[in-house]
């Protein structure tokens, strides 16, 4: 039986088998798309790494270890990821821990 409502959602694993993912990149963790921005952001706690990529092809690897991007220390074993309208970036790790990243304001 399928659902025909108008929220119905389809499910497909094939995207896994063509993904392209930086050799460094061990694990996915998580993953969230900013519509507002147009960023990929895909999180990987073996690798302790954020890749974000944007709708150009452009990456940019963002380091979840101390002394990158204000951490005093690593995050240990990030899982979840997310950002809000006001362009916070938001990482929840073991054992419940989060964390909040700001864009920092072009001086």
């Amino acid at each position: 039986m399928t659902d025909q409502s108008p929220d119905a959602l389809s499910v497909s694993d094939s995207l896994t088998h063509r993904a392209s993912l930086p050799w460094f990149l061990k694990d996915i963790s998580g993953l969230h798309y900013d519509r507002n921005n147009g960023l990929l952001y895909v999180l990987s706690h073996e690798s302790d790494v954020v890749v974000v990529s944007g709708l150009d092809g452009g990456r940019k690897v963002m380091s979840l270890r101390r002394g990158h991007c204000g951490l005093r220390r690593d995050i240990p074993q990030a899982e979840g990821i997310a950002s809000d309208d006001r362009d916070t970036l938001w990482i929840v790790s073991e054992p419940n821990l989060f964390y909040r990243f700001t864009r920092m304001a072009a001086s």
